[in-house]
């Protein structure tokens, strides 16, 4: 809870009650208290729930705002039922429909625990509710029936049974024979005292006796017409036999306890929907053991007619809601249609809005949100799922082991997943020590459970071993897939995993027995399998056949990886994570020697296209990010395929449409990005200059000479994609080590493998330009090209160097040199957190005094001081601290007085000169994710300013300086169109001046034409 923020509420709650003005709490200052409260509440915290709850109520008078009042009925329900603390009054009768339905659960909690403080929890909310229930509603009498029989739980739980004792015992007693006119009243009454004393006790021999009573009153029943009292004997009978085999199960009594239940519910009345509860409950369970998914349909229709018949404030509607969520949320496990998990999701978020301390209704909204994910890969789903096991796990009894263990092993996954999608090694960790917890816990009877619980450990040590290279993970993860397979060797899941695993150590050792045993463990989980998980096994098993393959030539392997395949894509409303699975493997099998250049181009060209619907499935901009960088690298794989079947253009084409998609998705019209692109007009944005994309694979690298003649490949065998990504870890090492003779030998490194190749190229071809443009692909752009060279002979030292996002970005038009327009500097010599920067009032001082620039420093320098300028801005300038976010280049930023300037925070169609990041590392990306680009140089350029200056890391402060003084007076004298050249200028200079020091000039780039 954020304390500070709680006392800013108190403080205005104060105020409205000395004043009596609720409107004190819409004052703006009001609003990220309530924010920051709001987010951090938990319900736990009666105290902080109730300064909250009035806040919202006082809004809601002030403003009456439905949403205000709802918050405020959520956050004060807990008040009201756990804790004897003064609250409005008007809100009391609202807070008592709210709260009746776990006052209920309360109540049913208690019923099936010995422990008296549960009873009297349950007592008390009763009699909280009672106490906010007005004379002459409705519900008074019923709420006043249940705090009665809540009180005579809690005299049970004391050990006072003596008025339930004596009931019980005047009811038998007055028990006439069978065949009396009085022998139904009697057997009724009896009836009842039973199932009173039971539902306080709990005596399993008076169910017995209840349920012997509720037979013959149910075969009367039977013989009678269906009326109120009829069903209500029918429905008794059903329930008791429902209960007994919930203790006790037996399928007879399950089947005969249906048959009752559906008499019961034909009659209308006030009972009707607990009755169709029960019912519903009853064939759900009869379908796990009859497998028919038609009792389901029958289970959920019933349930979905109890709901029909209820108010939100009835004590049984988060009950039906959550047999709704659990009926759909089991028939999804079967059809996997998005429809049923949908509806659960819906289902149960209803029910948690009543039941706010119900943890079994809480997990099951965990186990619901992480399908969610699974499905979608909407990393809000994951973030929920997290957020609710934990709540789950920290509410649980110490001494509840069974159910700790299922919240440990499901906290476990989440975490993993968390680790996958963030990087975030704490998380893995505890992956790791939750699902050792998770599996000392649950008993080594419990064989479901166990391999259950064995399995998402061993994928913990998998994920251990494949991201985290933790070679010591793999044997743990195989010998926990194997005990997996001891404990149910008729499971499909465990095989399937130990299968992949074995694969993994082929991988690494080399070892045929790995690789045999992995395809027939993969054989036999497709025999295991249902027809919805077939999909990963056909494309594991294709895989391990295609290895086999490789390394024995059988041709049997490579036909029956192939017809792996082939089954795999016949497969019925496959996602698009799957299609985009075969497609790849497709690749795989289609680079064997035994395929033609043509049929291997093919299969990429149907891996680039299925790009788009992977990546953009979600609408979060992280999740995109996400999914695209898993594929990362497509595109030059995909070109390397295209120049090998002699086709550059096309190489260029896929190359192009593979990257640079998230920023084709932008909201707006301005917009420059494209996807209809081919060669031809490609080559037209090559008129002023050459444009060069540069890619490496694992075979080698590629550049393609983008030219008005067309597209010209150059192969670069030096370049290998491990070979690059060793390059670039030396180059951020010496960097952060000050081993300036590194950093150069980097530089040399790039111009005898990638520069002076593609400049001779351009020779040998006839060019004898000056300007270059460069377009990297992936770990590429990570380097600056445009700064190699081997001390002799380098890229600077023969052409102007730009760089682009992707080829398209650059516009084929160019408009006619223009005066420098209006100027802004934003600049913090002062940032809270961080080094001061002496260098920026330099800057500050050379563009006022050249170009008359507005500045804006220091405590001005607001985020939003600079989004309103941003729209008539010319040139800006920054010269502030940056932040590069490696994982999610779009939450990178930009560090102002207030809050960051990230990229996604830029207003697209802007029409601007001149964009200038004086700041750390503008242009860092992880290069898993570098297809896309979405630094902050780029997308300062995308967003619309025609040129912008970036860095590709940290920058001495006065270096920096020094290189805006001499850009600026270039710019100042012939305009924004000169970006380029005046940089290449500035950074050579200072070459010239500090030969030894390329930390100095190597950093800046300029992106744009």
């Amino acid at each position: 809870m954020d304390a500070h923020a709680l006392q800013e509420l108190i403080a205005c709650v104060n105020r409205v009650t000395e004043t009596g003005d609720p409107g004190l709490t819409l004052a703006d200052e009001m609003a990220r208290p309530l924010s920051a409260v709001w987010q951090s509440w938990d319900d736990a915290d009666t105290e902080s729930s109730q300064v909250l709850g009035v806040f919202l109520f006082y809004r809601y008078l002030a403003a009456h705002d439905r949403t205000d009042m709802l918050m405020a009925i959520r956050t004060l329900t807990p008040c009201l039922l756990y804790e004897d603390m003064a609250l409005p009054p008007d809100m009391l009768p609202f807070l008592a429909d709210y709260g009746v339905c776990e006052a209920e659960r309360l109540r049913e909690d208690a019923r099936s625990s010995p422990d008296p403080a549960r009873a009297e929890r349950a007592a008390f909310a009763w009699r909280r509710i009672v106490m906010a229930t007005e004379d002459g509603h409705p519900q008074r009498e019923e709420r006043e029936r249940a705090l009665r029989r809540s009180l005579r739980l809690l005299a049970a739980r004391r050990g006072d049974t003596a008025h339930l004792d004596q009931a019980v015992a005047a009811a038998r007693a007055g028990l006439v024979p069978q065949g009396h006119r009085d022998r139904l009243a009697t057997c009724h009454e009896f009836l009842l005292a039973l199932e009173e004393r039971y539902e306080a006790t709990g005596n399993a021999e008076d169910h017995e006796a209840a349920l012997r009573c509720a037979e013959e009153l149910a075969a009367y029943a039977h013989s009678s017409a269906r009326d109120a009292i009829g069903c209500s004997l029918l429905f008794s009978f059903g329930e008791k036999l429902y209960q007994r085999f919930l203790r006790d199960p037996d399928t007879a009594d399950l089947r005969r306890a249906i048959g009752f239940l559906q008499d019961s519910v034909e009659f209308p009345g006030p009972q009707l929907p607990t009755r169709l509860l029960v019912l519903s409950r009853a064939l759900s369970l009869w379908s796990a053991t009859a497998r028919d998914p038609g009792i389901v349909t029958e289970a959920i229709a019933r349930a979905e007619q109890a709901e029909e018949l209820v108010q939100r404030n009835h004590q049984d509607y988060p009950l039906i809601k959550w047999q709704i969520a659990s009926l759909y949320f089991a028939r999804y496990h079967t059809t996997h249609s998005g429809d049923d998990l949908d509806r659960a999701a819906a289902a149960i978020l209803e029910a948690t809005l009543c039941l706010t301390r119900e943890l079994q209704i809480t997990a099951l909204q965990s186990d619901i949100a992480f399908a969610q994910y699974e499905r979608t890969e909407d990393s809000e789903h994951l973030v929920t799922v997290l957020a609710l096991r934990k709540r789950v796990l920290r509410k649980l009894p110490e001494d509840d082991d069974f159910s700790r263990a299922d919240a440990l092993y499901s906290l476990s996954q989440a975490q993993l997943h968390w680790y996958r999608r963030m990087g975030s090694l704490g998380h893995l960790d505890s992956a790791v020590d939750n699902g050792r917890a998770a599996l000392d816990l649950v008993a080594a009877t419990d064989a479901r459970r166990r391999q259950k619980f064995l399995c998402g450990l061993g994928r913990v040590h998998m994920t251990r071993f494949a991201l985290r290279g933790e070679r010591d993970a793999l044997p743990e993860a195989i010998d926990r897939f194997r005990e997996a397979v001891n404990d149910a060797p008729d499971r499909y899941l465990p095989v399937a995993l130990l299968a992949a695993a074995l694969g993994h150590r082929y991988d690494l050792t080399r070892d045929t027995t790995d690789l045999d045993e992995s395809i027939a463990a993969g054989e036999r989980a497709l025999e295991l399998a249902p027809a919805q998980q077939r999909a990963g096994i056909l494309l594991d098993l294709s895989g391990a056949r295609r290895l086999r393959f490789g390394g024995t030539g059988d041709t049997t392997d490579l036909d029956r990886a192939r017809a792996a395949l082939a089954e795999a894509r016949a497969l019925p409303a496959l996602s698009a994570r799957y299609r985009m699975r075969i497609s790849l493997e497709q690749t795989e099998l289609a680079s064997l020697s035994t395929v033609n250049p043509e049929e291997r181009l093919s299969a990429f060209e149907a891996a680039v296209e299925l790009l788009s619907e992977v990546g953009l499935s979600s609408p979060h901009h992280e999740d995109r990010e996400f999914m695209l960088s898993v594929h990362a690298g497509l595109g030059a794989k995909a070109a390397d395929a295209a120049v090998a079947a002699n086709r550059p253009d096309r190489a260029l084409e896929l190359l192009e449409k593979a990257r640079g998609i998230l920023a084709d998705t932008a909201p707006t019209p301005g917009w420059r990005g494209t996807r209809a692109t081919t060669a031809r007009h490609l080559c037209r944005n090559a008129t002023r200059g050459p444009i060069v994309t540069v890619s490496a694979i694992e075979t080698g690298g590629l550049a393609l000479l983008v030219t008005p003649s067309g597209v010209h490949p150059v192969a670069l065998p030096g370049l290998r994609l491990h070979k690059a990504r060793a390059r670039h870890k030396a180059l951020k090492m010496a960097l952060a080590s000050g081993a300036w003779e590194d950093v150069l030998d980097v530089l040399t490194w790039l111009w005898h493998t990638v520069a002076r190749p593609v400049l001779e190229a351009l020779k040998a071809a006839g060019w004898q330009g000056s300007r270059l443009w460069w377009c990297p692909v992936g770990v590429m752009s990570l380097f600056p090209l445009h700064a190699a060279g081997d001390g002799h002979d380098g890229v600077m030292d023969r052409v102007v160097s730009s760089y682009l996002p992707t080829v398209r970005s650059l516009p084929a038009e160019r408009r006619r040199p223009a005066s420098p327009g209006k100027a802004l500097v934003v600049a913090m010599s002062r940032t809270p957190g961080q080094a001061s920067l002496p260098g920026a009032a330099s800057e500050v001082n050379s563009l006022s005094r050249l170009l008359s620039a507005t500045v804006l420093h220091n405590e001005q320098a607001t985020r939003d001081a600079v989004l309103t300028a941003l729209p008539s801005t010319r040139i800006i300038h920054f010269a502030c601290h940056a932040q590069a976010d490696t994982r999610e280049p779009t939450r990178s930023r930009l560090l102002l007085h207030d809050q960051p300037l990230t990229p996604r925070d830029l207003p697209f169609g802007l029409d601007a000169d001149l964009a200038y990041l004086s700041a750390c590392a503008t242009s860092d990306v992880l290069f898993l994710g570098a297809d896309e680009a979405l630094h902050i140089t780029a997308a300062f350029h995308l967003a619309g300013f025609r040129h912008v200056i970036g860095t590709h890391w940290r920058i001495d402060d006065l270096a920096a300086a020094d290189i805006a003084d001499h850009f600026y007076t270039v710019i100042a004298a012939h305009g924004p169109d000169h970006a380029a050249q005046a940089l290449h200028t500035a950074t050579a200079e200072l070459r010239r001046a500090h030969p030894d020091r390329p930390d100095l000039w190597a950093s800046h780039l300029h992106v744009g034409p």
